[in-house]
C-alpha cells in the first residue's frame, strides 16, 4: 500500500489517499455490500489523514461546502483507486438473492471490470516501484571528500567536519536506508559560503554533468504554492507538467538537493519534506514514486544573523555598515554567541516534528579578515585563469586585495560582494580593452587600488631584434 497526497481545492488543503493493492479491494467489496454506505466507508477506507486534520477542516465549513469537499475527495479515492468505482454492480455482484439470466451476464460484466481494475493497479503499483538503491559513493571520492571541501571552502573548516562525520555514518551503513544520504540544514549570514558548500559537496560526488537540484523558497510563500513541488493534481493546469522537485529528481536520482532559505516557504511546504526526511519517497501527481534515497538534502537559513549583526553594532565593535577590520579579528563576533541566537532562532521558528528529522543543523562561521583576504585572491586568481587562456598575464598590488574586501565585505552580504567587485569593476574595464585594443599574446595587465580606485594599466610584450 502506498500513500499519495492531492491538494483538493475544495478543502483548501492536502489529502492523503492510500492506494490499495488489488488484494485489499477485494476484500474490501467482498466485507461491505450496503450501497447505502459504500461512499463513507471508502472514505474512511482510503483518506489516510480523515479523521485527524480532514475532519477538522470539514467541520468549520458550511454543510454545502462540506459536501462538495467531500465529493472531490472521494473523486481522489475513485481516481487512486478505479477498482473500487462500483456503486451500481457492488450490489448484485455479491448478493445472496436468485439472479437471472440477464443478472448474470451482469455479474460477469462486472467480474471483468474488477479484473481489468486490479490490472490497473497492478500497473500503478509497478510503476510507481523506486529504483534500486546505490546508496554509497566510491571510497575515492570519500576519502579525498575532506580535503577537497576544505580547499575549496575558506573559513568552514568546522562546518565541514560535521558534513563529512554525518556521511560517513551513510558510508559505512549505519544510518537508516530509507532515509536520503543525509539532511542537513546550513544556518548563519549571508555570503559565508553555505551555497558554496552545498555546489561543491555535489560536484565532488556527482559530478559536473548532473546539475544541483534547487528550489528557492521564495516562490513557496503561499499554501497553494506548495502543489508546485509535486505537480498540479489531476484537472488543475500544469498537471501533464509535474512537479518542480519531482521532475528534476526522477531525471537525476543522486544529487544534492538545495532548498534555499527554508523560512521564507509557507510552513505547510515542511509536511512534504517530512515525508521525504522519514521515507525516502514522495509521490507526485502522476500517483508515481519518486526516490530521494540517493539523494543529501541542503537547506539553507540566515534565522538568528540579524540578532548577531545587532548585538556587533550596539556594543560598538566598528561594524556600522561597512566591515571595518582595521582594529583586531574581534570585530567577527564570538562563535558561542552565534551558535545561541541561531538555535534560539530555529527552535521558535520551525516545529520540533521538523527540527527532529535533520540529521545535522551546521552553523557557519563569521570571516575573519585573513578569510576574506584567501577569498579576494581566489577571485583574483580566477581572471588570471581567464587571461591566461587568451594567452594575457595578470598582476597586481597587496592594495587591490584590500579594495575587494573593503568594496565586497559588509555584515548583511558576507563576502559575497567580492565576486560582484570582480566581475563590475575590476573584469568589466579588462574586458572593454580586450574588446577596442589589439593586445598581442604575452601582455600583461597591472592593477592597483590607489584612493578608493582601482587603477588599470597594460604592458605589451617587447619584440627583440637578434644581431649579426
Amino acid at each position: 500500500m502506498q500513500i499519495y497526497q492531492i491538494f483538493i481545492k475544495e478543502l483548501h488543503a492536502n489529502v492523503k489517499f492510500k492506494v490499495l493493492a488489488p488484494e485489499d479491494i477485494e476484500i474490501f467489496l467482498k466485507k461491505y455490500k450496503n450501497k447505502n454506505d459504500i461512499k463513507k466507508l471508502i472514505l474512511q477506507y482510503v483518506v489516510y489523514n480523515l479523521n485527524t486534520e480532514i475532519s477538522a477542516s470539514l467541520n468549520m465549513m458550511s454543510r454545502s461546502a462540506a459536501e462538495r469537499a467531500l465529493e472531490a475527495i472521494y473523486a481522489g479515492c475513485i481516481m487512486l483507486n478505479p477498482g473500487l468505482d462500483l456503486e451500481y454492480w457492488i450490489t448484485i455482484a455479491y448478493s445472496t438473492a436468485p439472479i437471472d439470466s440477464d443478472e448474470e451476464d451482469s455479474i460477469e460484466q462486472v467480474k471483468q471490470f474488477l479484473k481489468e481494475a486490479q490490472s490497473l493497479n497492478k500497473k500503478r503499483t509497478a510503476k510507481a516501484s523506486p529504483n534500486v538503491k546505490n546508496k554509497k559513493m566510491t571510497k575515492e571520492k570519500f576519502i579525498t571528500l575532506e580535503d577537497n571541501l576544505k580547499s575549496n571552502i575558506i573559513g568552514q573548516d568546522q562546518a565541514v567536519d560535521e558534513i563529512v562525520s554525518a556521511l560517513t555514518r551513510s558510508q559505512a551503513d549505519l544510518n537508516d536506508n530509507n532515509r536520503p544520504l543525509g539532511v542537513f540544514l546550513f544556518a548563519g549570514s549571508s555570503g559565508v559560503g553555505k551555497t558554496h558548500l552545498a555546489n561543491t559537496l555535489h560536484k565532488h560526488i556527482f559530478g559536473d554533468d548532473i546539475p544541483m537540484v534547487r528550489i528557492d523558497c521564495g516562490e513557496f510563500q503561499h499554501k497553494h504554492e506548495n502543489q508546485k513541488l509535486l505537480g498540479s493534481p489531476p484537472g488543475y493546469v500544469g498537471h501533464d507538467e509535474g512537479g518542480q522537485l519531482t521532475n528534476q529528481i526522477k531525471k537525476n536520482p543522486n544529487s544534492v538537493v538545495l532548498i534555499d532559505e527554508v523560512e521564507k516557504a509557507h510552513q505547510d511546504i515542511w509536511n512534504t519534506f517530512l515525508r521525504i526526511f522519514d521515507d525516502g519517497i514522495v509521490t507526485d501527481n502522476k500517483g508515481e514514486l519518486v526516490d530521494f534515497r540517493n539523494t543529501i538534502i541542503i537547506m539553507t537559513t540566515n534565522l538568528g544573523n540579524d540578532k548577531t549583526v545587532e548585538g556587533l553594532i550596539s556594543t560598538g565593535t566598528g561594524f556600522t555598515g561597512r566591515v571595518n577590520f582595521s582594529r583586531s579579528t574581534r570585530e567577527t563576533p564570538v562563535r558561542d554567541i552565534v551558535e545561541k541566537n541561531t538555535h534560539q532562532a530555529i527552535d521558535k521558528y520551525f516545529r520540533p516534528e521538523f527540527i527532529n528529522r535533520i540529521d545535522k543543523v551546521v552553523v557557519f562561521n563569521h570571516l575573519s579578515k585573513e578569510n576574506c583576504q584567501k577569498i579576494a585572491e581566489i577571485e583574483m586568481s580566477v581572471i588570471a585563469e581567464k587571461l591566461s587562456r587568451k594567452g594575457l598575464s595578470l598582476a597586481y598590488t597587496d592594495n587591490v586585495i584590500e579594495g575587494l574586501i573593503k568594496l565586497g565585505v559588509d555584515t548583511v552580504k558576507g563576502a559575497r560582494g567580492i565576486s560582484q567587485v570582480r566581475r563590475d569593476i575590476i573584469e568589466t574595464p579588462i574586458a572593454k580593452t580586450i574588446v577596442k585594443t589589439t593586445l598581442p599574446r604575452g601582455t600583461i595587465f597591472y592593477i592597483d587600488y590607489l584612493d578608493d580606485n582601482f587603477v588599470f594599466n597594460f604592458q605589451k610584450p617587447i619584440k627583440q631584434s637578434l644581431s649579426k
